[in-house]
């Protein structure tokens, strides 16, 4: 394990630590500026969708410019503080900018910056697959390491249908697993990210809704008048993350566990958002005490360098076979060096910080404030809002009084809080005060 330095001056009460400080108005006229060049320049579907929903959040005509992040804090271009309910996507879980993470780039980068992928591997992604066959639960120890969470899930796929010599794919309703063109026919989030791609899209995903009745599955896994023989893997997030904060029905994860064992179905869970800690647990399928045959995890894994992997039994991932030539499954940046040296740090800082305790009492004080307005686990909660689109508004409420949060559900009805677990407990509860009286304006504005 790697030495973890103290929290040094970035991170003290007056910077990673400190309470929001506007100085303009949100966005300010410098963020406004630099939108103005990244429209120029950007697909107008990023940067036309951002003013968009801008506009609906009544937060002038496009979001804040980042400039610096430290802790629990966010500085956009004009020099206004912001507390991040965020972690930026749940990247951030350790917290921006963390000098265990930031020292262990500074020292891998003139080492080695890039290796070779498969061909050639590097110190570092080796010691980073040893550590994630020990975080990972039961026997799964063998990895695919990729450049994200959509790839990782894309990994686990081609896993699947090679272990299990079928190619269809049986995944959710509310579920989100990537936009990439292999991830993004099992993603059922929102319909707007399919359609104008669906005449491009395999058809072999099938979807249910997420918790429905086992015995639906199991029937429809039956075959063949239901089309279910040739599915090969079941794709599940063991909580529900950008689709609601929605967990699961009591044993619905063990039932999924039994009938593919039953029925020869490799059963995978996308732990990108939910893994490491998020949850409560170190890994979501933890709370019901099940292991999947293949588990997807990314996001906070490398402290905010980008980074996927989809880790499997030795049995499962057996399927690949020895490679005979060029390896079939590669890429130029899998098991980066300098990434990989940062998860070493974070995988460390994570165990020292004793993350999923930090995120169940940040639970704890969620559910104290907000009642039983409050969905999901841990430090992956969502905010239970009046009616659909409530959420973009009250984000933007919240903006202008600088804290930053998320909107979420597949009818934009919840307030996403996945916060850093640097947050102090002032930082919280000044959080807290913001949404509650951003909620309330909500609710006397549109009932």
């Amino acid at each position: 394990m790697c030495e973890i330095p103290a929290m040094d001056a970035v991170w003290s009460e007056a910077n990673g630590h400190a309470l929001p400080t506007l100085i303009t108005a949100i966005p300010g006229p410098r963020s406004q500026a630099a939108v103005d060049v990244l429209a120029r320049h950007e697909s107008p579907g990023i940067t036309a969708r951002r003013a968009r929903q801008g506009e609906a959040r009544g937060v002038g005509k496009d979001p804040i410019v980042w400039d610096r992040a430290a802790g629990a804090n966010v500085w956009d271009l004009d020099g206004n503080r912001f507390v991040d309910l965020t972690a930026a996507f749940g990247v951030a879980l350790i917290g921006h900018a963390h000098p265990a993470v930031v020292a262990a780039v500074q020292e891998q980068a003139p080492r080695l910056l890039h290796g070779m992928g498969d061909v050639f591997p590097n110190g570092p992604r080796i010691a980073l697959m040893e550590r994630l066959a020990a975080v990972a639960p039961g026997d799964l120890s063998q990895c695919i390491l990729t450049g994200g969470g959509a790839e990782a899930v894309e990994a686990a796929l081609k896993t699947a249908a090679l272990a299990s010599g079928r190619p269809g794919v049986l995944a959710f309703w509310g579920s989100y697993h990537g936009l990439s063109y292999g991830a993004l026919p099992a993603t059922a989030y929102k319909d707007d990210f399919r359609r104008p791609f669906h005449g491009q899209l395999g058809q072999h995903v099938t979807h249910l809704p997420y918790g429905c009745d086992l015995a639906l599955i199991d029937a429809l896994l039956a075959g063949p008048a239901t089309g279910g023989e040739l599915i090969g893997a079941i794709l599940v997030e063991p909580m529900l993350g950008r689709g609601g904060n929605v967990v699961p029905p009591a044993g619905w994860l063990a039932g999924l566990r039994r009938i593919a064992d039953e029925r020869g179905v490799i059963l995978i869970f996308d732990e990108v958002y939910t893994g490491l800690g998020r949850t409560g647990a170190w890994w979501a399928g933890d709370h019901d005490g099940v292991v999947p045959d293949v588990l997807c995890a990314g996001k906070a894994l490398a402290g905010g360098m980008p980074i996927g992997v989809a880790i499997a039994t030795p049995e499962v991932m057996g399927a690949w076979g020895r490679s005979v030539g060029e390896a079939i499954h590669t890429a130029t940046f899998i098991g980066h060096p300098v990434v990989a040296a940062a998860a070493l740090a974070t995988l460390d800082v994570m165990a020292a910080m004793d993350v999923p305790a930090l995120a169940r009492a940040f639970e704890a004080a969620a559910r104290a404030r907000f009642g039983e307005r409050v969905r999901g686990r841990g430090a992956m909660l969502g905010l239970a809002l009046p009616s659909p689109g409530a959420a973009a508004r009250v984000m933007g409420r919240a903006l202008k009084r600088g804290v930053i949060t998320l909107p979420g559900g597949v009818h934009g009805d919840i307030l996403g809080l996945t916060p850093p677990l640097a947050l102090s407990d002032a930082q919280r509860d000044h959080a807290f005060d913001v949404l509650a009286a951003a909620i309330a304006e909500e609710e006397a504005a549109h009932g």
